[in-house]
C-alpha cells in the first residue's frame, strides 16, 4: 500500500516537471522570431531551444539524410533534414515530414529544396546521440555524426522549419511540440485508487478467511 502511494505521488511530482517545462516552452515559443546567430546562446544551446528564428541560406541537397521510423496521423514515413548554409556557418534544418510510400518511390523531385538563397524561419531544437543508421537514413538528428559526414562546422542547435523550406507538396510541416499534461495525473489516480482497495480490501478478506473453519474439521 506504501508502494503504491509512493508511486502515485511520483507521478504528480513528474507532473509538476511536466508543467513548468511547458510553460518555459510556451514562453520561448510566444517570443517574436530573431535572426539565428543573435538568438542562440553558443555557450548554453539548451537556453534558445523551441525560441523562433529566421535564417537566410543556401540549401546544400546533396547534405541530407532522413530520420527514419517517423509517424503522422497513423502514416509511417521519414523526417527530411538538410543542410542550410549560412553567410557565416552552417546549420541542419529539419524540413518535415516525407511519407515511406512517396520516400521510397525515389522521386525526389517531391521534397526538392527551394532554389537559390531563402529565408527559413522555424524552432530552434537540440540535438540527441545517434545509435546507428543505414546508408542516409539515420535514427536521430545527431549534429556531431553530421558534421563527421558533411565535413562541416555546424551550429549547435538544428531548425524545425514552419516555413521557407518546402518547394512542392512535401515535406509536410513540422508539427509544435505536443503541451499536454500526458498521462501523469491519471496514472497517480490509478494507484491511489489501488492503494485505497488495498487498505479496504485487506483487511475484509482477512476476516472472511478468520470466520471461516479450517477445511476437514468437524464440529465437536
Amino acid at each position: 500500500m506504501f508502494a503504491m502511494v509512493g508511486f502515485g505521488v511520483w507521478q504528480l511530482r513528474r507532473l509538476d516537471d511536466r508543467q513548468a517545462q511547458n510553460a518555459v516552452i510556451e514562453e520561448r515559443m510566444a517570443q517574436p522570431a530573431g535572426p539565428l546567430l543573435d538568438v542562440v546562446d553558443l555557450d548554453d544551446p539548451e537556453a534558445s531551444v523551441h525560441m523562433t528564428v529566421h535564417a537566410p541560406g543556401t540549401f546544400d541537397p546533396g547534405s541530407e539524410v532522413y530520420v527514419a521510423n517517423r509517424t503522422l496521423d497513423g502514416r509511417p514515413g521519414v523526417n527530411v533534414v538538410t543542410l542550410l548554409e549560412l553567410d557565416s556557418g552552417a546549420v541542419v534544418v529539419d524540413r518535415g515530414f516525407l511519407p515511406r510510400r512517396a520516400y521510397l518511390g525515389g522521386e525526389d523531385s517531391y521534397w526538392a529544396t527551394p532554389d537559390g538563397e531563402v529565408v527559413v524561419t522555424g524552432r530552434l531544437r537540440t540535438t540527441r546521440s545517434s545509435r546507428g543508421g543505414l546508408g542516409d537514413e539515420v535514427d536521430v538528428i545527431d549534429l556531431t555524426g553530421l558534421s563527421e559526414r558533411w565535413g562541416v562546422s555546424l551550429l549547435p542547435v538544428y531548425i524545425e522549419a514552419t516555413s521557407g523550406a518546402v518547394v512542392a507538396d512535401y515535406p509536410l510541416v513540422p508539427r509544435p511540440p505536443d503541451l499536454t499534461d500526458g498521462p501523469h495525473f491519471g496514472y497517480a489516480i490509478q494507484w491511489f485508487v489501488f492503494a485505497l482497495i488495498a487498505l479496504i480490501g485487506y483487511p475484509l478478506v482477512m476476516v472472511r478467511i478468520a470466520r471461516d473453519e479450517p477445511p476437514g474439521v468437524e464440529a465437536s
